[in-house]
């Protein structure tokens, strides 16, 4: 046996070879120039960190050089960003252990060696290793040398054990593996979709981050204030939401690098299937090098090239022919005459491209590219509408409105009129990758990838209401990736990674606007129009032209280092992230009628809290973030059987900052004493903003205390490697701040003013449509129209002058002051059980926990008191109690403080199974997610309803308190990729037609998500009014209807609920339904594939491919496309409370044909 002699001497280095090896990055000791400059840079980083503002403690500065000084001396990564280990324990036959063992890890794509040596206890450790097939080789003097192929998954530490038997080390010993393996070393719960199931299993416009939802505890989450396929985002966009985090929460990584929108936090788009090794969803205690985000992390990982030339070309082609109907499609049209296809799904779409790799320079330099090009068309879904008749037509008097009919296409004799609206889009995904072996101990890659999506804008002159805006969308990310091993113990990881997004919107070339139609703005600088719209009729328009930019530059450095027992990662990133928004938002006004009695005579007039008329100055922004972070994580083992995870991370969370200062605060107790703004006087008295005495930089302080201690354990139970048990907890810090998170700030008074003018305003109220603000006939003063004297505030100047006017009936937003900022903070918890079955079987059961704190809302510090109105015209204010209603001048008053908490608890059991011929995976969650948020606000608690009970009330948050939006508490997903024998052995016309059929599958169900009833009216006596319209009736039997939901399709779904059993709730109560009490219908839906693969010769083959989509036809519900809003629906008398009146897609088919080689 070999002496330890060597181990121990490694392991016990002098100090100056410790610091040399595991300090500074390779810096030399000796090179003090160099040291400065690091140094110097160091402090540059640290201002970054702690703001070096006047704002924080000398005690935070000095815990920031501390913690800055430890990344420079160690240098920081480790099994981090995606990258895998292979870890073991060497042994006789009689189980003793076998110190000096060698093992060597050969990467059988490319050739490169990867080489360690077993510790005193047998012990060993390879980390750092990217995702890929491995033949690891373990030798010892003495005894037969053991080979094995291995796959090594992302985010893996593959145990590969050896058990020598003796004999010479020239004779081979090869050892077979399992399938799916006992994971004996981490706490982290953990998914890897491979490369079989992303490319062999059916997705619907291939779009593999779909596949993030095959993980125990995971939902899709509704896309509320997300943004996704709009023209601010890519379109499949995934609305992740895991074990009770929000869908703003996930990390999403590309090779390591950063891959997160930055204006939504969600993900950018996922390169195509053929492209993708694999990728990892890590879910619940993750190590120290992950945070930024609280929730789930998701590695994705991209294909390199390998010492052999491979590749593909593939198309796939989906078609109208393969369709069903659609539940909801309409048989008819109005005229009686049959819809085209008989209703089916028209979208045509085509999807194409290939992917090669090879060698450079064999052994040293490897590329790999993809290009996939996807064309949809579709002549559009058929739209029905009511439009005035034309005997409503001859009564209009007004000459705009006269014009604006023009473009409305005549509908039947009952106004009834059908079209469809067309969509053109085009989308380009473009990945360029290439590894180079500089020396045995350094490695480089660099990685380029490019999507482009476009969209057609759309106006027929003939018919407004097809109006629509066009946008492009492009990505851009780089990374560059330095991996150096100083000795098989120590190696360094260096990434820098850059991306950019920019997206454009804006309405056709030959679009009008209203002044085309004779509407008199004295202010209109786009050509456009955003929202015309009728109470029972039509309405079109589409969003303003816009930009949307931003940017991401990350840079980080981590150590792995195995000393012993110990496999220490250390290390840190530093982000510097920029959003910059260009929206002509409300610019171009909006206009309403109630009804076609008042468009006809131009009358503007409100309805169901459209305003009549609304004007902005746009939304402008220009923000900037700084995010870093530092850790430690020692996976210690303690011996053969256990292993003890430990990290500590620190994560300082800075305020965001926007270029222009464009930030309000209000401070209560500054209104009661009178105190006014010295930056702009003629702000309401309490009212704040930077420059202003006591006003923070960027609104808020920075929170620097987040330290996230991270504890966990493996515990192999019988010391077979078959079964664990593991457990930890830890906390997560959410410092990401989105780009869209301070939207409603740069869109208030004074930097972003709108014009509200309501037909139930007190001394107020719009002109006609040809004259919606009466200056055809009076002064530019708004005189006629309303009885301010304040002129009209448009166009905007910025900066805005020091006597910037404030209206009344502005809306105004604040950061809570009287609470210190703290970013969202997640405890989570984990114990489960593994064991690993016959026939290559793993099997799963856990209990996963989280608590959230610190999560955002928006309250209203200024509501109505209760009066006899029903609207807050005119009706005194909660802040006129406080003073004289001469001082307060505000409308409503949006206060947003992070005090809502939410509570996650699930049991989760998985089954996985991994072979040549099926790779099957099963996972069931059920599930509770709780929080106290009010219904409607959205994900980011920004989106402008309240809680029914006043922000003061000690009872709201239990009043609030129920299931998240996105709680779904059954979830089955199960998926598999099963391959027949390819019959080899038998002749050429039985092989080529009942051979190498492949069958794939992809099966989801889940029950529905939460609903919240509103009763539609308000308390008007001892009540509130803090919430107009969030009260809540009286439940007074069964709340769902007993029938079953029409087969045709021809009438809305409306026996789903029972409007008898819901009571208005009595004047001065908020009603009793909880919140997120009923329950949407469920969801189920199968998507199968059948494929035929062709073996040409030995490396050429083609596979035949036909998918279909929901292929039993299953009705699932559009659950957005109730008579409600968001995640609430409102109680009411016109017949269709809760009316389903869409659904999912139905059997969807496409037919794929790929060649590889």
């Amino acid at each position: 046996m070999r002496s330890h002699t060597a181990q121990a001497q490694a392991t016990q280095c002098r100090a100056e070879k410790c610091l040399r090896g595991a300090g500074l990055a390779g810096m030399g000791l000796k090179d003090s120039k160099k040291l400065n400059e690091k140094m110097t840079r160091a402090a540059s980083t640290s201002r970054w960190l702690t703001g070096s503002r006047g704002q924080e403690s000398a005690v935070m500065k000095k815990q920031a050089w501390l913690l800055m000084f430890f990344l420079l001396s160690f240098s920081a990564v480790s099994l981090a960003q995606g990258l895998g280990s292979i870890v073991g324990t060497v042994s006789d036959p009689s189980g003793a252990v076998l110190s000096g063992a060698k093992i060597t890890a050969t990467e059988i794509g490319t050739g490169l060696v990867r080489a360690t040596s077993a510790d005193s206890q047998g012990y060993y450790v390879i980390s750092s290793l990217k995702p890929a097939q491995y033949t690891v080789s373990i030798e010892s003097s003495g005894f037969r040398t053991s080979k094995q192929e291995v796959t090594l998954l992302a985010n893996q530490a593959l145990t590969v054990n050896g058990t020598l038997p003796l004999g010479a080390p020239t004779e081979i010993v090869e050892v077979t593996g399992t399938g799916v393996q006992v994971d004996t070393s981490t706490s982290t719960l953990k998914n890897v979709v491979e490369q079989t199931r992303i490319t062999e299993l059916p997705l619907n416009g291939r779009n593999a981050a779909t596949l993030t939802l095959t993980t125990a505890g995971s939902v899709q989450g509704p896309s509320g204030g997300a943004d996704q396929g709009t023209t601010k985002t890519f379109p499949g966009a995934v609305t992740l939401n895991v074990n009770g985090a929000r869908q703003n929460q996930i990390s999403y990584q590309l090779d390591g690098g950063n891959y997160v929108d930055e204006y939504t936090n969600v993900n950018q788009p996922f390169p195509n299937p053929d492209a993708l090794q694999e990728f990892s969803i890590q879910t619940s205690n993750y190590s120290a090098e992950y945070g930024q985000n609280a929730g789930a992390v998701v590695n994705v990982i991209t294909k390199s090239g390998t010492n052999a030339l491979h590749g593909s070309a593939f198309e796939f082609v989906r078609n109208a022919v393969f369709n069903a109907r659609n539940w909801a499609a309409p048989l008819t049209l109005p005229n009686g005459s049959p819809t085209k296809d008989m209703g089916r799904d028209q979208l045509k779409r085509n999807q194409f491209g290939g992917t090669i790799g090879g060698p450079i320079i064999k052994d040293k330099t490897f590329f790999f590219s993809s290009y996939q090009g996807t064309r949809l068309r579709n002549l559009g879904n058929v739209t029905q509408t009511t439009v005035p008749t034309v005997a409503q037509r001859a009564t209009a008097a007004d000459p705009a409105v006269i014009n604006l009919l023009k473009g409305i296409p005549i509908g039947d004799a009952a106004g009834k009129l059908s079209f469809a609206k067309p969509d053109h889009q085009d989308f380009h995904d473009l990945l360029g990758k290439v590894d180079h072996v500089l020396t045995d101990k350094d490695r480089l890659s660099a990685r380029y990838a490019y999507d482009r999506f476009t969209k057609l804008a759309v106006f027929d002159p003939a018919n407004f209401l097809t109006y629509t805006d066009g946008s492009t969308i492009t990505s851009q990310n780089i990374l560059l990736h330095e991996s150096h091993v100083f000795n098989p113990h120590l190696l360094n990881d260096a990434r820098f990674s850059f991306s950019r997004e920019k997206a454009s919107r804006g309405p056709a070339a030959n679009a009008i606007s209203v002044a085309d139609l004779g509407v008199a703005l004295p202010y209109e600088p786009v050509k456009a129009i955003q929202q015309i719209r009728v109470n029972g009729g039509f309405s079109f328009g589409d969003n303003p032209p816009a930009s949307f930019v931003r940017n991401n530059f990350t840079w980080s450095d981590d150590v792995s280092w195995v000393i012993s027992k110990h496999e220490l990662h250390y290390g840190g990133t530093l982000e510097r992230s920029r959003v910059d928004l260009d929206n002509k938002f409300f610019q171009p006004a909006e206009f309403s009628f109630d009804g076609f009695a008042n468009l006809m005579a131009g009358k503007l007039t409100d309805y169901s809290g459209n305003p009549a008329f609304r004007q902005g100055a746009g939304e402008f922004k220009n923000n900037r973030n700084t995010f870093a972070g530092l850790y430690i994580q020692d996976n210690v083992k303690v011996n053969r059987r256990l292993t003890v995870n430990l990290g500590l991370r620190w994560e300082p969370g800075r305020a965001q900052r926007e270029l222009k200062n464009r930030w309000t605060q209000f401070r209560l107790p500054d209104l009661i004493a009178g105190v006014h703004s010295t930056v702009f006087p003629n702000a309401p008295a309490g009212l704040f903003f930077p420059g202003d005495n006591g006003f923070p930089d960027n609104g808020l302080r920075d929170s620097m205390n987040n330290f996230a201690p991270r504890l966990g354990f493996a515990w192999d139970v019988f010391g077979d490697s078959k079964t664990s048990l593991r457990g930890g907890t830890g906390i997560f810090y959410d410092t990401r701040i989105s780009g869209m998170n301070n939207n409603r700030f740069v869109d208030s008074t004074p930097f972003s003013p709108q014009l509200f003018l309501q037909t139930g305003a007190v001394g107020a109220g719009p002109g006609t449509f040809a004259d919606p603000l009466c200056t055809q006939t009076a002064t530019q003063t708004l005189q006629k129209c309303t009885s301010q004297t304040t002129a009209y505030p448009f166009p905007a100047v910025f900066p805005p002058p020091k006597n910037a006017p404030f209206r009344q009936s502005d809306l105004y937003l604040g950061w809570d002051p009287n609470h210190k900022w703290q970013v969202p903070t997640i405890y989570n918890w984990n114990l489960v059980l593994e064991r690993q079955l016959p026939a290559s079987l793993l099997v799963r059961a856990g209990y996963v926990g989280s608590h959230t704190s610190h999560l955002g809302e928006t309250i209203n510090e200024n509501p109505c008191v209760p009066s006899a109105t029903v609207t807050c015209a005119g009706a005194i204010r909660r802040l006129n109690l406080v003073k004289p209603a001469a001082d307060v001048s505000f409308g409503d008053l949006q206060i947003v403080p992070y005090d809502v908490n939410s509570s996650y608890n699930s049991l989760q059991l998985t089954a996985e199974r991994r072979a040549k011929s099926l790779t099957i995976t099963g996972s069931y969650t059920w599930s509770k997610s709780i929080d106290d948020l009010p219904p409607g606000q959205g994900l980011y608690g920004f989106d402008g309803t309240y809680s029914a009970r006043p922000w003061d009330d000690p009872l709201r948050h239990a009043f609030d308190r129920g299931p998240s939006e996105f709680d779904h508490q059954h979830r089955f997903v199960s998926s598999f990729v099963w391959q027949l024998p390819g019959l080899n052995g038998m002749n050429g016309f039985i092989r080529n037609t009942l051979g190498g059929w492949q069958f794939s599958g992809l099966v989801s169900a889940q029950t529905g998500r939460p609903l919240t009833v509103l009763s539609g009216a308000n308390s008007n006596s001892g009540g509130s009014r803090a919430g107009l319209g969030q009260d809540r009736p009286n439940l007074g039997g069964n709340a769902y209807g007993a029938g079953a939901c029409p087969a045709t399709g021809t009438t809305a779904c409306r026996d789903w609920l029972s409007p008898a059993a819901f009571v208005t709730n009595p004047a001065g109560t908020f009603g009793n339904v909880g919140k997120g009490s009923l329950r949407y219908p469920g969801y189920y839906d199968w998507d199968m594939g059948l494929g035929k693969n062709f073996k040409f010769t030995e490396r050429v083959g083609m596979q035949f491919r036909a998918e279909f989509f929901n292929v039993f036809n299953r009705v699932n519900f559009d659950e957005t496309a109730v008579s409600g809003t968001g995640n609430f629906l409102k109680l009411n008398s016109a017949g269709n409370f809760g009316a389903l009146r869409s659904a999912l897609d139905p059997r969807i088919g496409q037919l794929g044909l790929k060649l590889n080689f």
